[in-house]
């Protein structure tokens, strides 16, 4: 009875507790590095061999690909719309350092102020697909200096249990699409919620 209620409880965390999935992508002196967990993913270019099996393996999936090239505008706004009104979404956290320079003083102001707008409409794109719970932008602009250097890093939250129901709720929605039985006017009369 006690190792049930133990299981069950493990489970339980397992399924509902936040698992933290920390991404920094960083790009320096004209090279883009990726890590994840502050581990470097490193890029291998691939000999002639494996690129003429991927050739093949893409080819024998080419049918798989055929029903995402059928989507329709309106199947794709459904897909959207669906992934916008989830009830469980992941929890991000974004942090952008930006360095930049030109030799145009003028033009470098002007973009600061780009910078800025632009940043915010990415919160508010971002507000669509994931809980956004802080975000924060640093940006340096170097009046007299031509360079460029960015890192993003992000922490996003989920657990098990998000990630079964967005499955869910996207596999039905795929299922629906492709009997073509998806309306987006029945989804947004509130006959079907998600």
């Amino acid at each position: 009875m006690f190792k049930g209620i133990i299981v069950i409880l493990l489970t339980l965390i397992i399924i509902l507790f936040p698992i933290p999935l920390k991404i920094t992508l960083k790009y320096r002196n004209k090279v883009l590095e990726i890590y994840i967990y502050n581990k470097k993913i490193k890029a291998k270019s691939p000999s002639k061999d494996k690129v003429n099996s991927k050739i093949k393996s893409i080819e024998k999936g080419i049918a798989k690909i055929d029903f995402f090239k059928s989507l329709t505008y309106n199947d794709i706004k459904l897909i959207i719309y669906k992934i916008k009104n989830l009830k469980f979404k992941p929890t991000m956290i974004l942090n952008t350092y930006l360095e930049y320079g030109l030799d145009d003083a003028a033009f470098v102001a002007i973009l600061y102020g780009l910078i800025h707008t632009s940043y915010s409409f990415l919160y508010l794109l971002l507000q669509n697909f994931v809980e956004v719970k802080k975000i924060d932008l640093k940006v340096t602009p170097h009046f007299e200096e031509n360079d460029f250097n960015l890192e993003i890093s992000s922490i996003i939250y989920t657990s098990l249990g998000k990630i079964i129901y967005m499955s869910f709720v996207m596999i039905t929605c795929l299922i629906s699409i492709k009997h073509k039985n998806s309306n987006l006017k029945k989804y947004k009369g509130g006959n079907v919620h998600g």
